[in-house]
């Protein structure tokens, strides 16, 4: 049907590579350690921020909304923990160490929101990158469940970013 099916092909490909590093996408298992153990210091610095953020919630509603956020990722916390221990063996202890952003956060209610929906946008790229490195199974499944929740958190943030336009 193609008499010149694989110079088309060589041709199809060789412009796909130029338009995707598939360098970035893939990383190697022990990058994807270090990306789980910054990982968990960076939920737990999403769940003191988020705190912050339901206390400017104008409406109940709205608080109820980014306090399961921030219940999901104290779930992630718990979760990339134990990930962690079933590739290294050890537990991470527990470091509650706020980020000075946090504790000066001086931003309004409307920007805090459009802080939290790219922080997850960056989160979803994060997660999608660890599970590059995952074998299936039951670490796969769980990175992909967080990768999933932030991807739900994004459309949630849309939406309170919607209701604040409308206030």
């Amino acid at each position: 049907m193609y008499s010149d099916y694989n110079n088309y092909y060589s041709i199809f490909r060789g412009n796909r590579q130029d338009m995707i590093n598939f360098e970035e996408e893939l990383i190697t298992p022990y990058q994807a350690i270090e990306l789980i153990r910054k990982s968990i210091g960076d939920e737990r610095n999403d769940e003191l921020f988020y705190d912050r953020l339901i206390e400017q919630a104008p409406t109940e509603k709205e608080k109820s909304i980014i306090q399961d956020i921030r219940d999901n990722e104290k779930k992630h916390n718990m979760i990339l923990r134990e990930v962690y221990y079933d590739f290294t063996g050890q537990m991470l202890q527990n470091n509650i160490n706020m980020m000075q952003e946090n504790m000066q956060n001086n931003l309004s209610y409307t920007e805090n929101l459009e802080k939290a929906l790219f922080g997850e946008l960056e989160a979803v790229n994060k997660y999608r990158k660890i599970l590059s490195a995952m074998p299936q199974g039951k670490c796969y499944t769980l990175i992909m469940s967080i990768m999933t929740d932030e991807l739900r958190h994004s459309a949630k943030y849309n939406y309170l970013i919607h209701m604040a336009a409308m206030q």
